[in-house]
């Protein structure tokens, strides 16, 4: 009998940086910023990987990266083996539309001037599927975002945020993606909306098998929809794993000051100009003074876990 070879990732991640440069003024130089630094991760078939940080960490940078927004200066990004970012333009058109997205704001996300109709409908006739199929189509992704049929000649003012996340959720499944990319779906809404909206992905997530990108600030929604979790900081990614195993036994000292808070604190500057210095180095309560001034590699620790933090090289 052949062994199985090994699974190739749906999306894979390799040493991308991403720089912006701020504007001289005359009391201060240009300065460059580093939003990325060197993150490196797979997403497997069928998995979620959530991506966790503070404002600032870089984690919505990394997912435009990933959707095509912004090329990186370094580094490479593929999708079921293709590098999005040296593909020809056809190529790279394709795998794009293999991306369904779900943005923070729902009321950002959709033109005001078009009713839900229009709004789920758009990638689907982008897509060129004929305008009778899409009308057979669109009953359907209602009942699965849990809306009422009724809402489909609605404007999006008549409609609750919740609502309409729900019709931005539909239309970033009308064409069954590859990838679902997921950034802050919950963080505009209400403690109950919240809910409801993490229940509705986590249905969807078992009917359809999405392979996903959830990124978030918030800790409690990551562990609810989650196969694997990185923590970021800096534009690092501090610690990778399993997402039951991060929570229940942090390893980075930043990753359990996260969970033992369940939620995300302004630790330290955000933005760090030099890419070899430890983001959490002033903070640490575990700082080694000597080794710790400078940035360690992302290490594997046993089978499933990386960190990058000298008490474990």
């Amino acid at each position: 009998m052949l062994e199985a070879g090994p699974v190739r990732p749906v999306v894979r991640v390799r040493d991308v940086w991403v720089e912006y440069s701020l504007a001289a003024s005359p009391l201060r130089s240009r300065k460059r910023i580093h939003a990325l630094r060197g993150a490196s991760f797979d997403v497997l078939e069928k998995e979620t990987y959530g991506i966790v940080g503070a404002s600032g960490s870089g984690k919505s940078t990394l997912l435009k990266v990933v959707m095509g927004f912004v090329r990186p200066s370094k580094g490479s990004v593929e999708i079921d083996g293709i590098d999005l970012y040296n593909a020809d333009g056809r190529t790279r058109k394709n795998i794009v539309k293999r991306l369904g997205y779900v943005s923070q704001n729902p009321l950002a996300a959709v033109d005001p001037r078009y009713r839900v109709r229009d709004i789920i409908a758009e990638p689907l006739r982008a897509s060129g599927v004929p305008k009778r199929e899409v009308s057979r189509i669109l009953p359907a992704l209602l009942e699965m975002v849990d809306l009422d049929p009724d809402v489909i000649d609605l404007l999006p003012h008549e409609l609750s945020l919740g609502m309409l996340q729900r019709v931005v959720i539909a239309r970033a499944i009308a064409v069954k993606p590859r990838v679902l990319l997921l950034d802050e779906p919950t963080s505009a809404l209400d403690t109950v909306t919240q809910s409801h909206i993490v229940s509705l992905l986590g249905e969807l997530k078992e009917l359809f098998g999405y392979t996903s990108i959830l990124v978030s600030h918030d800790l409690k929604v990551v562990s609810h929809l989650a196969n694997r979790l990185a923590i970021m900081m800096a534009g690092l990614i501090l610690e990778e794993g399993p997402t039951s195993e991060v929570l229940e036994s942090p390893l980075h000292p930043y990753t359990r000051e996260l969970v033992d808070s369940m939620k995300l604190k302004e630790v330290g500057e955000v933005f760090i100009t030099d890419p070899s210095a430890c983001p959490f180095y002033a903070h640490c309560p575990r700082r080694l003074e000597e080794r710790c001034r400078e940035l360690p590699l992302l290490t594997e620790v046993g089978s499933s876990r990386r960190v990058r933090c000298w008490l474990y090289v």
